[in-house]
């Protein structure tokens, strides 16, 4: 199963990566930018290897050297309307609520962010049929 990271920061991006492989997430795909991100999913979809997850900060660039901006609204509301059902999960050093959604995580140093994210993995982990499953996630 791929995932794919949205994010522009190499630290958040690592550790998110991290947890993702401790579930059997181990084809984790990055795109520090917005146009980049929509890039690789439409070669997914043409390849018929699509994204069983996205993971996507709010903040990051719409184009690579762009500035930040809030492009993980743009984000959702892109794989919205072009009716992709990918569970997307935020993850983000501001607390969001979003419906519509898989979830949100905060992402903090000060708190036990990882939990959070883990919770969300399990419930995708509980719908995937386990012949997709790398491994057990009881």
């Amino acid at each position: 199963m791929r995932v794919l990271n949205l994010e522009d920061d190499v630290t958040k991006h690592n550790n998110i990566c991290k947890v993702l492989k401790r579930y059997g997430f181990i084809r984790i795909d990055w795109a520090k930018n917005l146009e980049d991100g929509m890039e690789l999913i439409k070669n997914s979809m043409d390849c018929s290897d699509p994204y069983a997850l996205f993971v996507t900060d709010m903040y990051y660039p719409l184009v690579r050297g762009g500035k930040e901006e809030k492009a993980g609204e743009l984000f959702i509301a892109s794989i919205k309307e072009l009716n992709i059902d990918t569970p997307i999960i935020v993850c983000s050093s501001v607390r969001y609520r979003i419906p519509d959604i898989l979830g949100t995580v905060y992402y903090s140093e000060k708190i036990d962010w990882e939990n959070e994210l883990r919770g969300l993995i399990k419930k995708i982990a509980l719908a995937i049929p386990k012949h997709k499953c790398y491994t057990n996630y009881s």
